[in-house]
């Protein structure tokens, strides 16, 4: 996590700082992610980064969590009523509209999710699944508590099934209907229109409604 340093750069070199930081490791694999690079663009000093970080992988790590507290930020218009199903949709709604914002932020959180020979990168990524893994099965206890889920599901193997339909398994159904990958992808620096967020929000309701036929009573 950041030093002291970091926290106390002006607002302006902060933000120019993230910027450059976000873009070089949006475009590349964590591998072949360069601090020289982003320095270059900068033009100040390599050792600059290594007062507010540790390393490289301290800084990715950081990027990562700010990602995951801009997600939060953005999930925080789902609904803290209604049935399991509609709070899953509107929950990768809010990724879709992140797609919108800036993508790079986007592909931060995709690039986390690479497998990677960096043993603490190996551990976020663990530790990333598995929290999601909880929340899923706390939701689906919820939902059977509520009669939405059907009582004879364990609640901590779905939570697998359901995160592997909406994460590995959505992003393919997402990038076949952009015609992409996520090398292809994460290449385009654009953000998405407003007609392929509509066909992104389409398909993450049906694999939501999918779900649901196979989960609810």
């Amino acid at each position: 996590m950041p030093r002291p340093t970091f926290d106390r750069l002006a607002p302006d070199k902060r933000a120019r700082f993230v910027d450059a930081a976000l873009d070089e490791f949006a475009r590349h694999r964590f591998a072949e992610a360069s601090v020289s690079r982003i320095v270059a663009r900068l033009g100040i000093a390599k050792g600059s980064v290594y007062q507010y970080f540790d390393d490289k992988v301290d800084l990715f790590r950081w990027l990562v969590a700010e990602h995951g507290r801009r997600r939060a930020e953005l999930a925080g218009a789902m609904p803290a009523e209604g049935t399991v199903w509609e709070r899953l949709a509107a929950a990768y709604r809010a990724g879709v509209a992140e797609w919108q914002g800036d993508p790079r932020w986007a592909r931060i959180g995709l690039r986390s999710l690479e497998p990677t020979d960096e043993p603490r990168l190996e551990a976020l990524r663990r530790e990333h699944q598995a929290a999601v893994a909880s929340f899923l099965e706390a939701l689906l206890r919820q939902g059977q508590a509520e009669g939405q889920v059907r009582d004879d599901v364990d609640p901590a193997v779905a939570a697998h099934f359901v995160q592997g339909v909406l994460t590995t398994g959505l992003l393919s159904a997402l990038f076949a209907r952009l015609d992409t990958d996520l090398e292809g992808w994460v290449a385009a620096p654009r953000a998405i229109t407003e007609r392929e967020a509509a066909a992104l929000r389409d398909l993450a309701d049906q694999a939501v409604e999918l779900l649901r036929r196979g989960l609810a009573p």
